[in-house]
């Protein structure tokens, strides 16, 4: 059964998590622009939060936590995924392109588009801090009966969020009408990523 309290501590919790511009977000309006499966990119994005927090909170946190190794390994594979990133980004930002070239490049299928998406969900470091071990140590440290209110909460946050970038990055298409918005885009993922991946780096586990 659902407890309505720990429903909405869990929407609002999953809200101060999700509701904030990061690598995923800045992807997700970068392949929402000349994408028409804004509602699946939004869905596959609540989804890996989902599993990640489902992760977190049956015992993945605590394992992660008791082991600096494992700990240290995840932290690598992440600044290492954030950095090849930004790279690439930045080598978009400087490339001059037209704008049908970036949108007939940015506009995947849609497997490839979902794919790409759960690899930028699951792989971004800073989602497994936020959602594997914060909020996951949060709800296992609940008493049983508000866990599953907590981590539904939680989704229902990050799906609503991901439905609003979606969907409203899309109707701002105009905006992107011009190559110099895409390249300002890729310009701000490719110094945000890098700078993340420095932070990592430099302050460690």
């Amino acid at each position: 059964m659902i407890d309505s309290s720990a429903l909405v501590e869990g929407v609002l919790l999953g809200a101060s998590l999700f509701a904030s511009v990061g690598p995923k977000d800045t992807f997700v309006v970068k392949i929402s622009i000349p994408s028409a499966y804004p509602l699946l990119i939004a869905c596959v994005c609540a989804g890996s939060d989902a599993l990640l927090i489902a992760a977190g909170s049956r015992g993945l946190a605590a394992a992660v936590s008791r082991s600096p190794s494992l700990l240290s390994v995840a932290l690598l594979g992440g600044i290492v995924y954030l950095a090849c990133n930004g790279l690439i980004a930045l080598r978009s930002a400087i490339r001059r392109k037209n704008v049908d070239d970036i949108e007939a490049a940015v506009g995947q299928p849609l497997l490839q588009t979902l794919l790409a998406t759960a690899a930028v969900s699951l792989l971004n470091p800073y989602a497994w801090i936020d959602t594997v071990l914060v909020f996951g140590s949060i709800i296992a440290n609940r008493p049983a009966d508000s866990r599953l209110s907590l981590a539904v909460g939680a989704v229902l946050a990050s799906l609503t969020w991901f439905l609003l970038l979606t969907y409203g990055t899309r109707s701002c298409r105009s905006l992107f009408a011009r190559a110099i918005a895409w390249r300002m885009l890729d310009a701000f993922a490719a110094a945000m990523m890098l700078t993340l991946a420095i932070h990592l780096a430099i302050s460690g586990p």
